[in-house]
């Protein structure tokens, strides 16, 4: 079995350390740690990066940040972006909103996969998708997705050719009905950088509910064509 980690953070490189992950997705924060992660990409071939600023530290992005973070992305074609997004149970949305579409926009213009954090605010993330033509969308990752049927139907029907879903230890304790309604070739998995989520397992549990025993090769070519220089 090989697995790629499709989202972790600069403290946990999965394959490092759980035998079968061959390579770690690894999403930044704050802008600190951005050159911590080149750092780690200069040393190992098999991390993947992508750079941004959290939802939950938005207070840390300036007017500058966005040359920054453009900058960054130039200095290599396998940059990524991420985790940017949006989370309902932290103050300031509109702020959220505009940093948001700040670091989206970079990776439109670019055409870096990005790594989306969406907590009770799928209603927002839908209405600014809508901004956008579908043309331009590049590849986009809803990690550890959590969003109801009508959400998953919305994205799936109108943004299909460009999304993707990450699960992790989620998917071992609850028989998630989402994964019985995504599309085989739209799922992947993620530690979310938790030391204690076993990727193999999540593999097996998807391989489980979804019935198919080729899961685990199905998942790694998904990842292979998320990654900027998969």
């Amino acid at each position: 079995m090989k697995i790629i980690d499709a989202h972790s953070h600069v403290d946990c490189i999965t394959h490092k350390i759980q035998t079968d992950v061959v390579g770690t997705v690894v999403c930044t924060t704050v802008e600190s740690q951005w050159k911590k992660l080149i750092d780690i990409i200069d040393n190992d071939n098999c991390v993947y990066g992508a750079f941004g600023v959290h939802p939950w530290f938005i207070d840390s992005w300036n007017d500058k940040c966005d040359a920054r973070l453009e900058y960054v992305l130039k200095m290599n074609q396998n940059f990524m972006v991420g985790e940017i997004g949006l989370d309902k149970y932290k103050p300031n949305m509109n702020k959220q909103i505009e940093f948001f579409r700040n670091q989206f926009d970079i990776a439109i213009r670019l055409q870096r996969t990005v790594f989306i954090h969406c907590v009770g605010a799928w209603d927002k993330i839908l209405h600014i998708l809508k901004m956008y033509k579908k043309s331009v969308l590049p590849k986009i990752v809803f990690h550890a997705f959590n969003g109801g049927i009508d959400v998953l139907e919305d994205l799936l029907k109108n943004y299909g050719d460009c999304i993707y879903f990450s699960f992790g230890k989620n998917v071992l304790y609850d028989r998630n009905c989402r994964i019985y309604k995504i599309p085989l070739d739209k799922i992947l998995v993620e530690s979310d950088g938790k030391y204690d989520v076993n990727l193999v397992d999540v593999v097996n549990k998807i391989a489980e509910i979804k019935d198919n025993p080729n899961m685990a090769n199905i998942i790694y070519d998904n990842t292979q064509r998320v990654l900027q220089n998969g």
